[in-house]
């Protein structure tokens, strides 16, 4: 559970709702036609955006920004250079019986380790598996892209439903007393489309981004491990190659 993405997401609603109350009348700030012409427009226009089975995995991925998959680094790293301890005292058919538990841990994984041990040879194991992290990175960013549509179409929906807001305020221009209502619930939609992007849906966007990095990167460190089994690397030496890779500091 990534608590920093809870706190930091409930915090900043809190905090807003908390200025709404101390300022006056919080139902003064509910207006059913603008969460309508905001959620309902942004989330629309996103929709048009994309074909229906990415829109709805695009949805899906917040559950990353609070449940990331990726795994604790440090126990990762030691988890590889395990296995080419074990290869190195072994043979590399010592791990024909741990195949499954690499496929269990992470399936790209499990087809690298596949392959390596059924004889296949070191380049086309790494042809492989760059098109298929060509094609994991692209549904990553499709999953980002979603979101940050999100972060973009919310603001403009809140633009169009104070546009709206305005246009009937004019219409009643003769009654000076619904001059002041009017524009009030005019802002609203503004504020709700401000509201959702930026403490909503772009820190969800850059959490995203964050954990892929990471994701492409533990990724990467599956083709350096099958790489290293194959040139018969010091375990040592591919400790220090990983930390490099993670950006570990001596000591850390």
């Amino acid at each position: 559970m990534d608590i920093a993405t809870l706190i930091g997401i409930i915090a900043a609603f809190l905090l807003i709702i908390v200025s709404i109350v101390m300022g006056g009348s919080p139902m003064a700030f509910v207006n059913i036609p603008s969460i309508l012409i905001v959620i309902g427009g942004g989330l629309s226009a996103s929709l048009a955006s994309y074909p229906l089975p990415e829109f709805i995995k695009g949805l899906k991925a917040i559950v990353k920004a609070f449940k990331p998959t990726v795994p604790n680094i440090q126990e990762h790293i030691d988890f590889l250079v395990n296995i080419l301890t074990k290869v190195r005292k072994d043979g590399i058919l010592s791990l024909e019986a741990e195949i499954d538990s690499f496929y269990e841990r992470d399936p790209f994984f499990g087809d690298l380790m596949r392959m390596l041990v059924d004889g296949i040879e070191i380049e086309q194991i790494k042809e492989n598996a760059e098109a298929a992290l060509t094609k994991y990175e692209q549904d990553l960013s499709t999953e980002i892209a979603i979101w940050d549509a999100l972060g973009e179409l919310f603001p403009a929906f809140g633009m169009i439903g104070t546009l709206i807001g305005l246009i009937q305020m004019l219409q009643n221009l003769n009654d000076p007393s619904a001059l002041g209502p009017g524009m009030a619930v005019a802002m609203i939609t503004t504020l709700y489309g401000a509201v959702l992007a930026n403490a909503f849906a772009i820190p969800i966007t850059k959490k995203l981004k964050y954990y892929k990095d990471v994701e492409m990167i533990v990724k990467e460190s599956y083709i350096l491990t099958v790489n290293a089994i194959d040139k018969g690397t010091n375990p040592n030496l591919f400790r220090g190659t990983l930390n490099t890779l993670f950006g570990i500091k001596g000591g850390e």
